[in-house]
Order: C-alpha cells, then structure tokens, then sequence
C-alpha cells in the first residue's frame, strides 16, 4: 500500500426541516454571506422529502418560544476564531441546561447535524427554517439529516452512530428544550456560515467538530484520554511541508491517531491550493475515540474529501489492522446498503404496478 503517513464525492441527499405553517410567525433577520470564493459553486440541491408518510399531527411540547427567534446580523470573521468561539458558546447553552452535566453526544450531534445539513447555498433560507419549526420539526428533521447521510454514505453514517443514539430514545421530546437552545446557539454563531456553502473549500477552513468536543470535554477527561487536538496553524505548516506538489492520483494518506481530521482539512486545502481535487486520494483516518472518529466521519463530508475516505475507531497499536478492518466494513456497509435501496425500489415498483393494475380494472368496469 502506498501511503504517505502524516506523522511520520457522493451525491448529497438532502433532508427536510418543512416547518408547519403557523400565524404571526415574525420572520427571521438575514444572515450576511461569506467572502466570495475562488473555486467554482456546485450546483445547488434542492430540498426533498424522505420519507413518504406524512408527519403526524402531534401535540406541541411545552417548550417556550422566544418572541423573535433566529440569528441576528453578524459578521463572524475569521472562521477558525469563529469556530472555537461556537464550540465554547455551544458548551456553555448545554451546561447551563437540566442535561449538561452529561451526555455530550447531543450537543456534539447538533452541531454535526447543522454543519451536515444538505441544503448548500441557502443560508438565510435554511437558518430561517430551522429556527421556526416546531420541537417535532426540530427533532424529526435531525433525524432526517442522519438517515439522508447513511442514504449517501453508508460506511460514514455507520461511523456517526454515537451521535444519532439520543434521537431514537425513549424521552428525547424531554430535551427538546435544551435541543433548542443549542440549536438556536450554534445558528447565532454562525455554524451555518462556516458550513452551509456550497463549494467546499469555502467549508473547510474549520473544523468545528474539534472544537465543540474539546470544549465540552473536561479538561481532566482530555488528559485521561490524551486528547490534544493538533492547532490548525501547526496541521497547516505540516501540510505545506509535507507535500510541495500534488502527489499521483491514488496516493493514500494515513493518519493513526487523528482525532477529528484536523491534518487532513489542511492537508485537503493545501491539495486545492496546488490546482488538486481532494476527492482524487485516499483518506484513512483512526482514533481511539469514537466520539472523536464520528467527528472525522462528518468532517469528511463537509469538507468534501470525496468517496475514497475511511474511518476507523480502536487501538491502532494493539490491533494495527483498523484500517483493513474499516475497509472491509466499508465495503459489506455499501452492499448492504445497495441491497436495502434496491429492495425499496423494488417494492415501491410493485405498488405502483398494483395501482395501475386497480385503475386498467376500474376503467374495464365502466366500459
């Protein structure tokens, strides 16, 4: 294997937040876009819907609404200080909850579910959507956002598992509240700013996962876990050091201990800078976290490494096959995957022959 190691695209699918019409809804206040980028906008996606059976008519949930609700007007600046200042911001709305003493997957899923959010280009539309919708909306549409991603990414939404549990519990409208004030939180510092553009170099400038788990982990929980997320100015460096010109398409690049992917956004930015598209290597990436691997798998959609990445979660010292072993899930996760929408479709084929059946006989009835 010809692997260059660091220390020594699928088609999106977008998800719905279709919020339900209410009166006197105040409208939200625009957010200002980014600076221009250099490289061209891919073109945009339009929403859809997943899931065929329409919402049920639940009972809201008794969360109060704030009177005017959405992002004010804020030029967020340079996006690595933006991004520590919402991962700081984020843990101090979750602490300040009934729920921030634990379960820091949530607020850690938030924010990957915001900066996964499939819909490129619409910022102002998107955050005003989300920032309006109901609890159910909220919930169902986090939900939708993880379901969109094992859709297109099957071997990557595997990975994100510790971060979609909380959604499938018994009593998650109990944190609905707290949901919401993150939420609204990581909108008003600009996750969507950093992540809602539609050319991915623009996406890559940060890496939020990085600094919404540092943030909300202890700093005592870091030292047990050796946790030190490498600072992007040193990740930059190495990555201009490391390579001067653009390796032959194919080239692999490895990183055993790698947190969240931090040498690899800059590794990918540099490739880019360089004329070289990302998405044309190989990127495998382990940690011993999985809180920290699943970041690395939402990374690697956001900052658009391509179909070539693989993610694995374990002791790359004591097992030194992770990377065979998540290549061969990968693979097992993708054919499963090819099974699953191959089953619905042809399901989805028998019900519309059955319908068109009933209609040849209704009409032979008539006649």
């Amino acid at each position: 294997m010809d692997q260059l190691d660091l220390f020594a695209d699928a088609e999106e699918i977008p998800a719905t937040f279709t919020p339900r019409p209410t009166q006197n809804r105040p409208p939200a206040v625009p957010v200002p876009r980014p600076a221009p980028t250099p490289a061209a906008a891919a073109a945009a996606v339009e929403p859809a819907t997943l899931f065929a059976e329409p919402r049920p008519e639940l009972p809201a949930l008794q969360t109060p609404i704030p009177e005017r609700r959405g992002v004010a007007p804020l030029l967020i600046g340079n996006h690595r200080d933006a991004g520590q200042r919402l991962g700081e911001a984020v843990a101090d709305t979750w602490h300040a909850t009934n729920w921030g003493g634990y379960r820091m997957d949530i607020p850690v899923s938030i924010v990957a579910a915001l900066a996964l959010f499939p819909i490129k280009g619409h910022i102002e539309d998107v955050t005003r959507i989300i920032s309006t919708c109901t609890d159910w909306e909220l919930l169902q549409g986090y939900r939708e956002v993880y379901a969109a991603t094992w859709s297109s990414r099957p071997d990557l939404g595997a990975r994100m598992v510790p971060l979609m549990g909380w959604l499938t519990e018994d009593g998650v409208e109990e944190k609905a509240y707290a949901v919401r004030r993150v939420t609204d939180t990581a909108l008003k510092y600009g996750v969507l700013q950093m992540t809602g553009d539609r050319d991915p170099w623009c996406r890559s400038d940060t890496d939020l996962m990085s600094w919404t788990i540092t943030s909300l982990r202890s700093h005592g929980a870091r030292q047990g876990m050796g946790e030190y997320h490498t600072p992007p100015e040193v990740c930059d460096m190495m990555a201009r050091v490391i390579v001067d010109e653009p390796p032959e398409k194919g080239k692999w690049f490895h990183e055993p201990a790698g947190g969240t992917g931090g040498m690899f956004r800059a590794l990918a930015q540099h490739l880019r800078d360089l004329n070289a598209d990302p998405a044309d290597y190989v990127w495998a990436i382990n940690d011993l976290d999985p809180l920290a691997a699943a970041g690395a798998a939402v990374n690697a959609i956001v900052w658009g490494l391509g179909p070539n990445v693989v993610v694995s979660c374990g002791d790359a010292l004591r097992q030194g096959d992770v990377v065979d072993q998540a290549m061969r899930e990968r693979a097992a996760l993708i054919e499963e995957r090819d099974q699953i929408v191959g089953y619905l479709a042809t399901v989805e084929a028998y019900s519309e022959a059955i319908k068109l059946a009933d209609r040849l006989m209704s009409g032979a009835k008539a006649v």
